[in-house]
């Protein structure tokens, strides 16, 4: 008994530790995601978030973990399985996961949001954590390895200043390049309709087994070489861009089946 408490403590604790993307990441993947609603999905949303957009309360599903009222969501962040995983096998392993986790947690949200039953305040809690979780999908360490707690344990140099490799992709490459999130929503809203119409079919086992891929390159890298120079930012940047490119589209895209 004694151990599984101090896991479940050790989990929490490691779960708040993830802010997946920042908020100038989350943000931008919520405006890119609130561009391509349709007219009925885009009402849908105004009737439940009221005068908040959905850039704002991206981030509410960090805000409130910390509160032990929602300490329970903490896990709901990130998953960890096994590595060295074909498609095929990744599949059958997250199926196989029934305790808290990112993918659990938003099948358990969608439920909500469609569910007839639930009262007002459990759709909007549901909707705001539904637009968090998908860009945590999209964060590949969040898709990455229990042992080093997502890459947070990885220490390495982005262009000589000390970091891990899990910070460095929530929010070090994205405050790099200087942007605001209406910046950024800009200059990456510009996926071709046949790539919208692609990434928005996909399944969402395929959403985090392209950041479980990702990750195992990005932690195959580190181990390399752990002092990143100038060149990592030129060398990863449309990785990161088009991870919060699809957050964004298919966001966007399971809002618009919800409210159809």
């Amino acid at each position: 008994m004694k151990s599984k408490y101090v896991f479940s403590v050790a989990a929490i604790l490691f779960a708040f530790t993830l802010v997946s993307w920042g908020v100038v990441g989350h943000r931008t993947i919520a405006k890119i995601a609130e561009n391509h609603l349709t007219l009925k999905a885009k009402n849908a949303v105004t009737v439940l978030l009221g005068t908040e957009s959905m850039p704002i309360v991206s981030t509410y599903a960090d805000d409130v973990r910390s509160v032990k009222e929602f300490s329970y969501t903490a896990p709901w962040h990130y998953i960890n399985l096994k590595q060295g995983l074909n498609y095929k096998e990744y599949v059958a392993a997250l199926k196989a996961d029934t305790g808290a986790n990112v993918y659990n947690a938003l099948l358990k949200m969608e439920k909500q949001l469609r569910d007839t039953k639930s009262t007002k305040a459990e759709k909007v809690f549901a909707l705001k954590f539904i637009i968090h979780l998908i860009g945590d999908i999209h964060q590949p360490f969040h898709v990455g390895r229990a042992e080093d707690k997502g890459g947070n344990d990885i220490q390495v140099k982005f262009r000589g200043k000390g970091t891990n490799v899990h910070s460095l992709w929530d929010s070090g490459l994205i405050e790099y390049n200087g942007f605001s999130f209406t910046e950024m929503a800009t200059a990456f809203d510009n996926v071709s309709d046949a790539k919208i119409k692609k990434w928005q079919s996909d399944n969402v086992t395929v959403w985090l087994f392209e950041s479980y891929q990702i990750a195992t390159k990005l932690y195959a890298e580190a181990e390399q070489n752990a002092d990143f120079d100038y060149t990592y930012y030129p060398n990863h940047s449309e990785i990161y861009k088009e991870r919060m490119q699809k957050a964004g589209i298919r966001l966007a895209g399971l809002l618009n089946t919800l409210f159809k």
